[in-house]
């Protein structure tokens, strides 16, 4: 069996592998060398494991010989124990190995087995599990007929004051009240009362992404609400910049883009998006990050800037 010194250099040389790796890897993206690392994750992978495989065999017989020697050079080497020990030191080191294969043994199928490992295929989303109930909910309903209407539980009674939001997070479905507008497995909610009226509910914030999203996955989940609102009968809005001013701020446009605000029975739509993740130096804005979809819904008359905006069917 090599001796201690030799397993010291192994522990240290593996130790300083996974930390060069972690910390390169690192400073890589950060200097925007590597922008996806899609590509190197499974050799990656492959030699993180064998590196801290290696550490942490190697690191068995380090310290049992630290441990014995210590007991040694403070004169313990004849107490029965010691001796028996420093004897069959390498005794000690298979029986800690064979434990440490036995575990491995165990746990390495079960990680394959739950997917721990990446054996699953990448776009498969997690499990959301079941809708806790349907939310339903638009301005100008009072707070009270949303808390009958809705099989999601909306304890109102704890509103205090009543001037405050309610709102409430786990994994539900929300029914856009007078519309045929349904969101399946929303995360969270918010609404807002109006301030002359706080029996009534002004505004309401609604996460509708069951998952963070890349930003790929945002636009495809933005397109497919546009084109459900669409069918709905919803008319899609845009600003209109009418003075000279505007116009410069907007690189000389004379009106913005649409499909982000929408109108449909006195009330207002605002597709809205969110990161969730903090952004790394030199990534590509175009496709960095994970987000989710969330919506804003007011009515006409309380949207901000509404003023600006003009409303026409999708498509003219």
């Amino acid at each position: 069996m090599p001796s201690t010194r030799t397993f010291a250099i192994l522990c240290a040389t593996s130790f300083v592998g996974l930390l060069a790796i972690g910390w390169g890897g690192t400073a890589l993206q950060a200097f925007g060398i590597i922008h996806d690392a899609g590509a190197f994750r499974i050799p990656i992978l492959v030699l993180m494991l064998g590196l801290t495989a290696l550490f942490a065999i190697s690191a068995i017989p380090v310290m049992v010989g630290l441990v014995l020697g210590f007991q040694r050079d403070i004169g313990n080497a004849e107490v029965p124990v010691i001796r028996g020990a420093l004897r069959r030191q390498n005794v000690i080191v298979f029986v800690i190995w064979g434990l440490m294969a036995l575990g491995a043994a165990i746990a390495i199928p079960a990680a394959i087995i739950s997917g721990g490992l990446g054996s699953a295929a990448p776009d498969t989303p997690p499990a959301l599990g079941a809708s806790e109930g349907t939310l339903v909910a638009r301005p100008g309903m009072s707070f009270a007929d949303m808390a009958r209407q809705s099989s999601l539980k909306v304890d109102i009674a704890a509103r205090a004051p009543l001037t405050s939001a309610v709102g409430s997070g786990g994994l539900f479905d929300f029914h856009l009240a007078d519309t045929g507008m349904n969101f399946k497995n929303c995360r969270y909610y918010f609404a807002s009362p109006f301030t002359r009226d706080p029996s009534r509910i002004q505004s309401l914030s609604v996460g509708t992404s069951p998952r963070a999203l890349t930003r790929a996955e945002l636009e495809a989940a933005d397109g497919e609400l546009r084109g459900r609102l669409a069918d709905d009968g919803w008319l899609t809005g845009h600003e209109v910049y009418r003075s000279e001013e505007d116009r410069v701020l907007h690189s000389g446009a004379k009106e913005g883009p649409a499909g982000r605000v929408w109108l449909k029975n006195g009330m207002v739509l605002d597709i809205g998006m969110r990161r969730m993740d903090d952004p790394v130096p030199g990534e590509n804005p175009e496709t960095a990050g994970k987000w989710i979809q969330y919506i804003d819904v007011w009515p006409q008359a309380d949207f901000a800037g509404i003023e600006r905006y003009v409303f026409a069917p999708p498509g003219k």
